[in-house]
């Protein structure tokens, strides 16, 4: 979980609750100013709901609790006060149900758009919208034109202008804008990150025989939390395959990093970044985000941490019989 300027939680039991209150269901496009809630919809009723029918807008996909949210629904707000780009408009779909403190919430932000309620995913599943934040750029037909992290704000308003001047559907293979292919060989040798020890090294270094797993996370987020918990069972199984995994935090201190990690068993090398340069560049959007890396830099897989997929993925690069590897976990969808 960007440019990242973490708001730190006074506890983690009382974020962990927070969390576990915003997991229900709930329906409702409302403003923030507790208008009534409406219906679950999908995108076409979403956008009619929200007034955004015929208008280009930035829907931001969040969650309480969850610090990249945070800061994203800020920068949002901020934008839509100063109307910096011209005819935009904006929306936060919201990842857990309406509750006394999700209302409170953003009757502090005050964020002056609408916020929907979409605790059972559906609603960002249509998006095709499952990690947290996820930022969705839609034309004034509906179509999703941007899918990903916090936009360069010149893009987004260049993307805004150019959109704003569409005057015909695009249809469904409507061109996607920041659309980056990175590159993953370079990066493994330029990613140079200290574990808790101190070694520095690039990030090939500390790749096995036939691959590594790397598996970006936070101390903060509840998700980052179980596949954090969960990573000593996968990586035993993967180490049998010379396939070798890391933990590679981003976007805090060592100061907190360590204490963290000093209290469980992960039994792989943790890596961090107190900035967000590692972030960036390996355009990690959210976390938990795992990548498996094959020996030469491809990647066989990049998404949730959700071991069966992992597992699959392992299978396929290293030409396993379908089952060969065999998790106890599950994982979470979620991040």
């Amino acid at each position: 979980m960007n440019e990242r300027n973490k708001s730190h939680r006074s506890s983690w039991v009382a974020f962990m609750t927070v969390a576990a209150i915003l997991a229900v269901l709930a329906a409702g496009c409302k403003p923030a100013e507790n208008a009534p809630a409406a219906p679950a919809a999908g995108p076409a009723e979403f956008l009619k709901q929200c007034g955004l029918q015929g208008k280009v807008a930035l829907v931001q996909f969040g969650m309480v609790g969850c610090a990249l949210s945070e800061e994203g629904i800020g920068r949002m707000t901020a934008l839509n006060k100063d109307r910096r780009i011209e005819g935009l408009a904006m929306a936060r779909v919201e990842g857990g149900k309406q509750s006394k403190e999700a209302d409170a919430y953003f009757a502090a932000k005050s964020p002056g758009f609408p916020v929907r309620f979409d605790a059972d995913g559906s609603l960002g599943r249509a998006f095709d919208a499952t990690a947290w934040p996820t930022y969705v750029l839609v034309d004034k037909f509906g179509r999703i034109r941007y899918r990903g992290p916090w936009p360069d704000e010149a893009k987004l308003a260049e993307w805004a202008a150019a959109l704003g001047k569409e005057t015909a559907d695009a249809g469904p293979g409507a061109a996607m804008f920041g659309v980056a292919v990175l590159d993953v060989p370079k990066l493994l040798d330029e990613t140079r990150l200290p574990d808790l020890q101190g070694a520095v090294k690039p990030l090939r270094q500390r790749m096995g025989a036939k691959g590594l797993l790397a598996v970006f996370v936070d101390t903060k987020c509840p998700f980052s939390a179980t596949a954090i918990g969960e990573m000593s069972s996968v990586a035993s199984v993967l180490a049998k395959h010379e396939v070798q995994s890391v933990l590679v935090n981003i976007g805090e201190a060592k100061a907190a990093v360590e204490p963290f990690y000093a209290e469980r068993q992960v039994g792989m090398p943790v890596l961090y970044d107190a900035g967000n340069a590692t972030q960036t560049a390996w355009a990690v959007t959210s976390v938990p985000t795992v990548i498996l890396m094959d020996s030469g830099g491809t990647v066989a897989y990049r998404g949730k941490a959700v071991w069966a997929d992992v597992g699959a993925a392992t299978e396929k690069s290293l030409q396993l019989p379908a089952g060969a590897l065999k998790f106890t976990v599950k994982g979470t969808g979620f991040g």
